[in-house]
């Protein structure tokens, strides 16, 4: 108990360093970008309905350009997209008893994923490369059969759909539709996908359509003016088939994470590992309040829906594990780490 006034006094002072930094980087990171166009102003990058920051999607889509640059600013994205893989892989075994009885065939490429907030399509486009392209071909341990990625910035799904093409297994999904990118957000497709459902007539709903929903470095840039973080949470859960998973990554708010991921990350070149005004640290989630949010949406989705085989009375299954990037050897999941800074997460409905 005595530590607490400590820490908040901690707290208090990074908020106002945090919020001293980005009053100057967020605007002067859009302002002085060279591959965004002049023309562009914030709310050009917003959809409506968009529960994420106008400002930090205006960051995001003037760095477009680069998207795609293994070595440019989103060099760190494009090296954790074989351990997303491999956490997604952890969270199928989890529960899967297919095994236990000796079978050594590959599980069945049939599950349908969502990827939201999908930006230029780093993890999506890794993940569509994984769908078999005829069905005689054995799966993956994603077990990906389509891929269904959103983002609100037209910029950014431009530049997304015009490098898939560039891959001829990735463009034969995009033709066959096992693999599409929408310009809309989490609200507007919940909205439309209701809709829907509510024009079959039907008399209590039965889930969501994907069986796997992703939220890679998303939670952290809600706009608290239009949106909160466990209304976010909740609102992709409602997307989900029953037994489906909701997965994630983040950052916590410490302080061994602000020196990581705002001080070190954000500085110069050859420092720096991303572009400044790329993280709030006040926008960062621990461990314990995403967990409790998660938790809390899981909840309110399975009482809404009507499930014979009695999911509201199943455990609560929630996974987490701390992820930490070493020069030269890339990003290694280190178990216990998750209150130092970035970490994986995962809850199923």
């Amino acid at each position: 108990m005595a530590a607490r006034p400590s820490l908040s006094r901690v707290s208090r002072v990074i908020n106002s360093l945090a919020s001293t930094s980005f009053s100057s980087s967020s605007s002067s990171s859009f302002s002085s970008s060279s591959s965004a166009p002049a023309s562009l102003s914030p709310s050009t990058f917003l959809r409506r309905h968009s529960s994420v920051s106008a400002d930090e999607l205006s960051h995001f889509s003037g760095l477009a350009n680069s998207w795609w640059d293994p070595m440019g600013p989103s060099r760190v994205l494009h090296l954790m997209n074989p351990l997303r893989h491999e956490f997604i892989a952890t969270c199928l075994a989890t529960g899967d008893t297919s095994n236990s009885t000796g079978n050594t065939t590959s599980p069945p490429a049939n599950l349908h994923y969502l990827d939201i907030g999908c930006g230029g399509g780093i993890f999506a486009e890794s993940l569509a490369r994984t769908i078999p392209l005829t069905p005689s071909v054995p799966g993956t341990p994603t077990r990906a059969a389509s891929m269904t990625a959103i983002d609100p910035s037209p910029h950014l799904i431009r530049i997304a759909r015009a490098h898939a093409r560039t891959d001829p297994t990735v463009d034969a999904h995009l033709r066959s539709g096992h693999f599409k990118y929408l310009n809309t957000t989490l609200e507007e497709l919940s909205e439309r996908l209701l809709k829907e459902e509510e024009a079959k007539e039907a008399e209590q709903p039965t889930g969501g359509k994907f069986d796997m929903v992703t939220l890679f470095e998303v939670i952290e840039h809600i706009d608290p003016n239009t949106s909160t973080p466990a209304t976010f949470l909740t609102n992709a859960l409602r997307l989900l088939k029953p037994g489906g998973w909701l997965v994630g990554s983040t950052i916590a708010r410490t302080f061994p994470s602000f020196l990581v991921n705002q001080v070190i990350a954000e500085a110069p070149w050859p420092v720096g590992v991303v572009p400044r005004g790329t993280h709030e640290w006040s926008k960062f989630v621990n461990p314990d309040e995403l967990e409790g949010w998660a938790k809390d949406g899981v909840r309110t989705v399975r009482s809404q829906l009507h499930n014979p085989s009695g999911s509201q009375n199943k455990a609560l299954e929630w996974l987490c594990c701390g992820v930490m990037y070493f020069p030269g050897l890339g990003w290694k999941m280190v178990p216990g780490s998750e209150s130092w800074g970035n970490y994986f997460w995962a809850v199923r409905v």
